[in-house]
């Protein structure tokens, strides 16, 4: 060391580089700072190697005679200053001639750009760098917790692979930056060699493969191409799972390989997609282009292959953040469409064709869940059961084409009549049945009698046709404790009495009897 510092051995040192240092795994390299002019001390200056991360320094600054050392993980780490970078204190600053001699153990092949910034300046660009960290960690934490809790709301596997992809996210992010490293054993799991980031890595990797696989579906639509990428997730998976038992050169460079070429056929899929007009393709296009740039180029540069620029790690972190957040709108819009689906499925399921009114099925839901409002709210509930009369005669006379149409115009006057809350459905033929929350004996009889009116009022218009129409209707209110299908029974009944009596009516099905409405002699068109 005293050779070096006195220059005896100047003649072995090489041209002077960029304000970068970038070792191999393994080495021990020396390095020598200097400035173009003398650096005085009145700026309390420091001398900053931004990106340590497992490199080990010694720093022989002028004035000290003892090398002080700096890492990022153990002993050595200082805790007054941020983790984006170790910090030299330089008392006596760099007077003329003088120089700050570097011993660097390399860990890794980032590479560490060297600067000299004011004690002030690194505060301040310490404050923003947490500021950073700290939005960007606190981003895709809460998109973890958010895909997590929507794979047990949804019971989508999916949601899971998303989670699991965004949680290894955020362990590498802080592992390769330190952000860990005032947790108790930390300097023992990510601190001492690059084995955990590999595991962390590869498994991150192989969730972001699954995960992109089963939204997109590449099996199904890109079938060729889901094959290749299976092969960068089981590259990725051999690299993470094989780190764990061996600390091997080769797995990292397995692991890279295979993020690279997962990263490249993700974003061929997607663009392919996108371009066919699939929403998943361009979702994971806008999300994928910029993660995939900034992790190509950082496996790059940790196998060596170029030194990036000193904003790198930090773009990397804020790529994944952006596609977190994208990829997370994109699958809550899914989870929508998917709603969607499912709702309108239901709808149909419970529809009439013909009508448009609910079905049988959609109807006598819709009546158990009055009765059983009914029940707990203790309030009154009656139904209507409506008949169009002599529907036969017309089927017979104009065809089953002028009967539907008859039917449709039927049900649409009946529905005019009811409020916001009454439900009306076909039951089966002519048959219909109308359930009225709320609605006693006396005010569904009134309802009745306006859908009475509304159909033999006028003609029932069909093409050149004027057909005289009627209907014969049956009420009944709910009776405490009396079931869905009793209730129906009554109001049965009651229609069935409406028939008998000539048709054209009302009848409601009260407590002592049946009460036709109105009294007296039927109706007629």
């Amino acid at each position: 060391m005293a050779d070096l510092r006195s220059g005896g051995l100047d003649d072995r040192l090489g041209p002077p580089s960029a304000p970068v240092i970038q070792t191999r795994r393994g080495d021990v390299t020396w390095w020598r700072v200097t400035t173009a002019v003398p650096l005085a001390p009145d700026s309390l200056p420091q001398l900053v190697l931004r990106s340590p991360f497992l490199n080990h320094v010694q720093a022989w600054v002028p004035g000290s005679d003892a090398p002080v050392s700096h890492a990022l993980y153990g002993e050595h780490a200082d805790s007054r200053y941020s983790h984006r970078a170790l910090v030299v204190d330089l008392p006596q600053g760099i007077p003329a001639g003088e120089a700050v001699w570097l011993r660097v153990d390399g860990a890794s092949s980032l590479q560490m750009p060297v600067s000299i910034e004011s004690l002030d300046q690194v505060h301040r660009h310490d404050l923003a760098f947490v500021a950073w960290r700290v939005f960007v960690l606190s981003v895709l934490s809460v998109l973890v917790l958010l895909a997590f809790a929507f794979r047990v709301g949804t019971g989508d596997a999916s949601f899971a692979w998303f989670g699991a992809m965004l949680f290894f996210a955020v362990l590498y992010l802080v592992s390769i930056s330190g952000d860990l490293r005032l947790l108790p054993g930390a300097d023992t799991v990510f601190g001492g060699s690059s084995r955990a980031n590999r595991v962390v890595g590869g498994l991150g990797v192989v969730c972001s493969n699954l995960f992109q696989r089963a939204y997109l579906d590449l099996r199904g639509k890109l079938p060729a191409l889901d094959r290749l990428l299976w092969v960068g997730t089981a590259l990725a998976a051999v690299a993470g799972v094989g780190s764990m038992v061996g600390d091997a050169a080769w797995l990292g460079l397995l692991g890279n390989i295979g993020l690279m070429l997962s990263a490249a056929l993700l974003l061929v899929g997607s663009t392919m997609l996108a371009l066919r007009g699939d929403r998943a393709g361009r979702v994971v296009m806008a999300s994928w282009l910029p993660l995939m740039v900034f992790t190509t180029l950082m496996a790059t540069e940790v196998m060596g292959l170029w030194a990036g620029p000193s904003w790198l790690v930090q773009g990397l972190a804020g790529s994944f953040a952006v596609a977190g957040l994208l990829l997370t709108i994109g699958l809550a819009d899914k989870l929508m469409e998917l709603r969607r689906d499912r709702d309108h499925a239901s709808a149909r399921a419970r529809a009439d064709e013909l009508t448009g009114m609910l079905n049988r099925a959609g109807v006598e839901s819709e009546l158990r869940r009055a009765v059983q409002q009914a029940g707990a709210d203790a309030a009154p509930a009656s139904i209507a059961f409506v008949d169009v009369d002599n529907f036969k005669m017309i089927n017979d006379a104009y065809g089953h084409s002028i009967g539907d149409q008859c039917l449709r115009i039927v049900s649409q006057r009946i529905r005019s009549q009811l409020r916001g809350d009454e439900v009306i459905g076909r039951y089966g033929g002519d048959e219909f049945l109308v359930v009225l929350p709320k609605a006693g004996l006396d005010d569904a009889l009134a309802v009745a009698r306006r859908m009475l009116a509304s159909v033999n009022g006028r003609p029932l218009a069909i093409n050149d046709l004027r057909l005289d129409g009627s209907l014969s209707i049956g009420v009944a209110e709910l009776v405490a404790g009396e079931t869905a299908e009793a209730l129906v029974e009554r109001a049965d009944a009651a229609l069935y009495a409406s028939k008998q009596a000539g048709r054209n009516r009302v009848t409601g099905a009260a407590s002592d009897g049946m009460q036709e409405d109105p009294p007296g002699a039927p109706v007629t068109i």
